[in-house]
């Protein structure tokens, strides 16, 4: 399996990360406050429908541990990146009193290197750890 990484430190506490994080229903983060977001089920195992660029996406939550500030979720259908296989964890930490995301995956490439695959998956998590601090900082 193939592996995407992007870190960030953010300017909140790690208790108001994890609060954004851990909610993985509320996806108010997103441009449009998550508007058309759509949500089945609670807890492990629920799915976030989100609007993607070629249809709807699907991410089902596997897990989350508190203790750890971290969960795990996977895109079963409508993956936006060119991989299969897609899973993914993020975990917050404590990085001098601020929140620190580490944003991770595993994949297979799929139309695409390891390498165009990884930088697809790490350029949007960018993108989305930039919104996240919007949301943060709003």
């Amino acid at each position: 399996m193939a592996q995407a990484k992007v870190t960030k430190t953010l300017d909140a506490t790690p208790a108001a990360l994890w609060k954004c994080v851990e909610d993985f229903g509320n996806v108010g983060w997103l441009p449009g406050g998550g508007a058309g977001a759509e949500v089945e089920g609670s807890g492990p195992g629920m799915t976030r429908i989100l609007q993607g660029p070629d249809g709807k996406v699907r991410e089902t939550l596997e897990s989350v541990d508190a203790d750890a500030r971290s969960l795990t979720y996977v895109i079963p259908v409508g993956i936006p990146f060119p991989v299969t296989g897609y899973r993914a964890t993020m975990q917050v930490s404590d990085d001098g009193g601020k929140g620190r995301l580490d944003w991770s995956c595993e994949f297979e490439p799929d139309g695409a290197t390891e390498e165009e695959a990884r930088a697809a998956i790490e350029a949007m998590y960018d993108v989305m750890l930039g919104w996240i601090q919007d949301f943060l900082s709003a």
